[in-house]
């Protein structure tokens, strides 16, 4: 039995960073590397078959390919650069040269290590050295939901928070999912709303929530049943107190509730696969204030139209729930900011941060962090009423919270072209 070297394990990172040149030099051969890639058994006979899509450009032929052996782990995409060092394909693609004669691969190893002992094998594998891609080919990529709550029997207005919602149905649409929002829900609805949408068993449930869908840049009636992808967002922007999320009924839906409907019992289409949730609520009442730092940030104007979403998000055991992502607003005890013009702080540079990801082939843990970067140099002015009932301007801060029980690498993938993200 044989097992592969660990220095392979930057090649797949390595051929990511390098998808657009490879693509461009591929495109030109690409009915030759395609042979050649299933001879090599790179790729199965099925994968194979699925790759030469009549009338589909070569481009996203061989984007589809890099997809799948990327997807496939580290070993294949050795197989793959080991390909491609090859004398005869270099001969028929000269430009591989620009690549690794500039070392932009590490050399992919060719000789196996010979390995006697199966259970030293058997630990190697399991001890999950090799963390593999989420598979992330299929379309549409996944439903999006938008449970977007605007307005309240008794608290206020969220106004700016439709503008929220445009924006994710905008950029998820691009990013190849199917986009649909559930408008103003109560306590009660929400829950039905998610267990609907987990189940996806007929169109009619899905027409008495009342849900849209986002088509040429409009929300309108949702015509057919939506199916579950690879991945699966839903994106909840509401009020919320202390113990979780308000319905627009003013009560409370905790955490738990809505990433239950979609755990590996109720939802089994969605096991193994990446489920995101984005939440725009306040998690406390206190307004987080700044700190000094060496570097003072750069700060592009301070924000005044400022309102916010007061509420704290429930405690809940993540690692119960495998493959989950929960990425919040602020961190416990303090509110989050929504511009009333512009939309939410948090909801803004998510959307940003994927806008920019979108043709480089970032990881999720990357798209995160730039949200947290962004959001956490911004700064504003609140108002807020005082003890003696006057009102003025309190210096506010914020800083998004993520939480996740990921098993895999997830990395929407990246397109060539505008157009296409």
């Amino acid at each position: 039995m044989v097992i592969q070297s660990s220095t392979n394990r930057s090649i797949m990172q390595t051929l990511r960073k390098n998808k657009t040149l490879l693509t461009e030099i591929l495109s030109e051969e690409c009915s030759f590397i395609l042979q050649h890639v299933q001879q090599e058994e790179i790729v199965t006979n099925r994968d194979y078959n699925n790759l030469k899509i009549p009338n589909q450009s070569n481009e996203k032929t061989v984007i589809n390919l890099l997809d799948k052996v990327m997807n496939k782990g580290n070993t294949k995409c050795c197989e793959l650069v080991n390909l491609l060092q090859k004398p005869h394909i270099i001969k028929q693609c000269p430009r591989l040269e620009e690549i690794f004669n500039n070392h932009t691969f590490n050399p992919a190893p060719t000789v196996p290590i010979p390995c006697t002992d199966t259970s030293d094998l058997e630990k190697g594998v399991t001890s999950g050295d090799e963390v593999s891609l989420y598979e992330m080919t299929s379309v549409p990529r996944g439903l999006c939901l938008i449970i977007n709550n605007e307005i309240f029997d008794k608290l206020g207005k969220r106004t700016g928070s439709n503008k929220d919602a445009v924006d994710l149905a905008n950029i998820f649409s691009r990013m190849k999912f199917r986009v649909v929002m559930c408008k103003d829900k109560t306590a009660v609805e929400i829950p039905i709303v998610l267990k609907v949408f987990s189940e996806l068993k007929q169109l009619s449930d899905l027409q008495q929530c009342g849900a849209k869908e986002w088509v040429g840049g409009q929300f309108t009636d949702l015509k057919d049943l939506p199916k579950h992808g690879d991945a699966f967002v839903c994106c909840i922007l509401s009020h919320g107190i202390k113990e979780g999320v308000c319905g627009t009924d003013g009560t409370v839906v905790p955490t738990i509730d809505m990433l239950s409907p979609f755990n590996g019992t109720n939802c089994s289409i969605l096991v193994e696969k990446p489920k995101l949730f984005f939440i725009q609520a306040c998690r406390g009442k206190d307004v987080q204030p700044g700190v000094p730092v060496n570097k003072k940030p750069k700060v592009e104007g301070t924000d005044r139209e400022l309102d916010t979403d007061d509420g704290q998000v429930q405690d809940y055991t993540l690692p119960l729930y495998s493959d989950y992502l929960v990425f919040m607003a602020n961190v416990e005890q303090y509110i989050s900011i929504r511009n009333v013009n512009t939309g939410s702080w948090f909801i803004q540079s998510l959307c940003g941060q994927f806008e920019k990801s979108c043709t480089r082939g970032k990881n999720i843990y990357e798209i995160l962090t730039g949200v947290k970067a962004v959001v956490s140099k911004k700064i504003g002015d609140l108002r807020i009423k005082d003890a003696n009932g006057d009102y003025g301007y309190e210096v506010v801060k914020q800083s998004p919270d993520s939480r996740d029980t990921l098993t895999k690498i997830l990395i929407f993938p990246a397109e060539t072209t505008h157009s296409s993200c």
